[in-house]
């Protein structure tokens, strides 16, 4: 793990890390995991790749029509002669055995492989047949609407590159080339926990001073993804011991644990200490962001430790930030840093400087595809939960404003960046 030092001048005037530091802290010298699996392409999307792909074949494998219509046999005569006698048909999966000699044709249809002896396909529309002879109504040349063998692939050339995360595109690709399964790496195991004596889980009955755990339902919904492997760690009371059991357990066989809660400085806040009672290390992340400036990273053995805070849009703020491109690393993809886009404050609000603030925010208009309109929602807070589940994402506020007014040019990051991997 880095030592802060390393990081550079990536501090605030307040001397916190900015967003973009702490994701280099926490992602930089860190290996991706080891091992691999062979899966079926039915089990492939989401999977990453874990050795490139050579072609076996090529793709066409085989001159073939383009269109429905007539392949053509010219003569060597350089005119375009008026009539082809039709000699045959020629579906597709069904080739025809014998060469077709020059002046005759051939009914084709899309797929179907050419003929030996035809040099070209004239399309239906541009064709009559009358008495056996079909007559192109429009000029042709040698190679039209025929999809020639090794166009679109050549055999034994790369189709897929190593450490690629596959989608449907690439399982088409890989169906096309005859491949029924794919070495993929294996998944990335993740344990999620909740810390908290006064949390209980959702359906239980609650006590005077108790809350239901959201943050647990959330990590795990946001770190789900074929490739990732999840354990639910739980919640865990706030008392030594079973913190310690807990992630020392988990540590055991996942390649990282993510908690929430505990990571700030109170003296139930245990997290830290429990990890380096069982062995480990963290480091606390002093974050210039707003909310989520609590967060922490270590190792316990092979495991890597990613402490997140333990109010809700405070937790999910540190998953956009860090956990993301922790999580890319590890399973060996480039970490996408967080990407702000352009907006337009659609509202007035004074701000404390000194954070980069992240508040849940709706478009109101769109009068440019690259420059919504927005407006925030809700009061602020980072235990608020409404506001987050209506937003269009997180208004962005840069930490050296002040104020904001209509008008203004604020940062915008989209829900959908909430995806593992976008």
């Amino acid at each position: 793990m880095s030592d802060l030092r390393q990081v550079g001048d990536c501090f605030t005037a307040r001397g916190l890390l900015t967003p973009a530091a702490a994701a280099a802290l926490v992602t930089e010298g860190l290996a991706a995991i080891q091992g691999t699996e062979v899966v079926t392409l039915d089990a492939a999307a989401g999977r990453i790749l874990a050795e490139a792909v050579v072609a076996p074949r090529s793709l066409p494998p085989f001159d073939h029509s383009a269109v429905d219509g007539y392949a053509l046999a010219l003569r060597p005569s350089a005119e375009q002669a008026d009539r082809f006698k039709v000699v045959g048909r020629v579906p597709a999966g069904r080739p025809m055995q014998s060469e077709v000699a020059p002046g005759n044709a051939v009914r084709i249809f899309t797929g179907a492989a050419l003929p030996a002896g035809c040099d070209t396909v004239v399309m239906q529309e541009h064709a009559e047949v009358a008495d056996g002879f079909v007559v192109p109504r429009r000029s042709y040349r040698a190679g039209d609407n025929i999809r020639l063998a090794g166009e679109d692939v050549a055999a034994g050339v790369t189709i897929l590159p190593e450490g690629l995360l596959l989608d449907a595109r690439h399982l088409a690709l890989l169906a096309a080339s005859g491949l029924s399964s794919v070495v993929v790496r294996r998944r990335l195991r993740i344990a999620v926990i909740s810390t908290g004596t006064e949390l209980r889980a959702p359906g239980e009955d609650l006590c005077e001073g108790a809350i239901y755990d959201s943050n647990r339902i959330m990590l795990l919904a946001l770190l789900r993804h074929p490739a990732v492997d999840l354990v639910d760690g739980g919640i865990i009371a706030d008392e030594g011991a079973a913190i310690v059991a807990a992630i020392d357990r988990a540590a055991r066989s996942a390649d990282l644990v993510v908690t929430s809660g505990g990571v700030s400085v109170g003296e139930e806040d245990l997290v830290r200490s429990s990890v380096e009672a069982a062995g480990g290390s963290l480091l606390a992340l002093r974050i210039g962001m707003k909310p989520g400036k609590p967060l922490a990273f270590g190792r316990l053995g092979r495991a890597a430790i990613l402490g997140l805070p333990g109010n809700p849009l405070a937790a999910m703020i540190g998953f956009l930030v860090v956990a993301k491109p922790l999580v890319s690393r590890l399973v060996g993809l480039s970490p996408t840093g967080l990407r702000i886009r352009s907006a337009v404050a659609g509202f007035d609000r004074d701000v404390t400087p000194g954070r980069m603030e992240f508040a849940p925010a709706s478009i109101i208009r769109n009068p440019s595809p690259d420059r919504p309109v927005v407006d925030t929602l809700g009061r602020g807070g980072s235990a608020r939960l409404l506001p987050l589940s209506m937003a269009d994402g997180f208004c962005v506020i840069p930490a050296d404003v002040q104020t904001v007014r209509q008008g203004d040019a604020v940062g915008f990051v989209p829900i959908g960046d909430l995806d593992l991997f976008r």
